[in-house]
């Protein structure tokens, strides 16, 4: 289990409007416009606001380059945009150090439910402002390390959160852990959608994120909530989480020899593929069970999915994995990956 935080908590700094600067600045310098976690305003057009969270895990820039991008294009804050945005700037500290977390931080994106970490002191600041808000619906953007598609993921069926999700990818993922995402408790205030949005510094996925962006604050509320043209989904439920037991060393690749656990170079490519029963994911030290799957509620499911065998590791039964990456330290900060399985909504 991750230690708690033992770093000063900081403070939520509030800005009524677009601090001079923002647009332009590289995020290694973000720090010199923003002093910490920051909730941000930006005059729109009467109405509702859009809620966009970025930079929760400070690593993943996607979210943070598309909207400094959309705003420059609107011109903002010179001029409104179509609609207000409620902005949410998470880990800045983290982010001037390309990291997902400073060591010793809580994972902002694990402080939106329970009283835990210090640090939920200032997500309940930013819940009770969202909530006066009544935003209009709320998109958090983050990046995987490794890869993926870029996917939509949504904590509710109901059609207008399926909608949101569906106008930025077909591939949708609905999950109900980890609970403590922001995502979560969002959904209890409007539809709420997380966009995973490929590996960081990719250019097609700042444009691709940019313009859905734009679509959200062009769209009516009637036109953003009602299924695309072409609404067809592929639509998956998150069963499982595997982690790496604590203790335990990862490598990657046939000639890895001084880990705990040797997982297979090409991990990263089953990520939403169809993984077949029996399939090798790699090899482990004689006597260690390096790998634990976790379900939904919180029970050891190792067996269940997994099969250890003259030291490698095979799947026992079919399954589709999503965001397995060779990125240890996210494997070690969060876990390996995730197990899903095709679900289709009824009704």
């Amino acid at each position: 289990m991750e230690p708690l935080s033992h770093l000063p908590v900081p403070a939520l700094h509030r800005f009524e409007r677009l601090p001079d600067g923002f647009v332009d600045a590289p995020v290694e310098r973000l720090g010199d416009i923003l002093p910490g976690p920051s909730l941000i305003r930006i005059e729109g057009e009467p109405g509702p606001p859009l809620f966009v969270s970025i930079l929760l895990h400070g690593n993943e820039t996607t979210g943070f380059e598309a909207m400094q991008r959309l705003l420059a294009g609107y011109d903002a804050p010179r001029r409104p945009l179509p609609r207000p945005v409620l902005l949410f700037v998470g880990n800045v500290a983290a982010a001037e150090n390309g990291l997902r977390k400073l060591e010793g931080q809580a994972d902002y994106n694990r402080i939106w439910h329970d009283g835990r970490y210090p640090e939920h002191r200032l997500a309940r600041e930013v819940l009770a402002e969202v909530t006066k808000a009544a935003p209009l619906a709320a998109i958090d953007l983050h990046n995987n390390t490794g890869k993926n598609p870029h996917y939509g993921c949504v904590n509710r069926l109901d059609d207008a959160t399926l909608s949101l999700a569906r106008r930025f990818s077909k591939t949708i993922v609905w999950f109900t852990e980890p609970h403590e995402v922001i995502s979560i408790a969002l959904s209890r205030i409007c539809p709420s959608v997380t966009l995973e949005c490929g590996v960081s510094g990719n250019a097609a996925g700042t444009s691709h994120v940019e313009q859905y962006l734009r679509h959200s604050l062009e769209l009516s509320a009637e036109a953003l909530f009602t299924p695309p043209p072409n609404h067809l989904s592929d639509l998956f439920h998150t069963t499982a989480r595997i982690i790496v037991r604590e203790g335990a060393s990862v490598e990657f690749g046939a000639h890895a020899q001084s880990a705990d656990i040797c997982l297979r170079a090409d991990l990263e490519t089953l990520n939403f593929e169809r993984v077949p029963e029996g399939a090798e994911l790699g090899c482990c030290r004689d006597g260690v069970l390096p790998l634990v799957v976790i379900d939904n509620d919180e029970r050891d499911v190792t067996s269940r999915y997994l099969r250890f065998s003259e030291e490698r590791i095979f799947t026992r039964l079919p399954i589709v994995p999503s965001m397995f990456t060779r990125d240890t330290r996210v494997i070690m900060q969060d876990c390996l990956g995730y197990i899903m399985e095709p679900y289709e909504v009824k009704g």
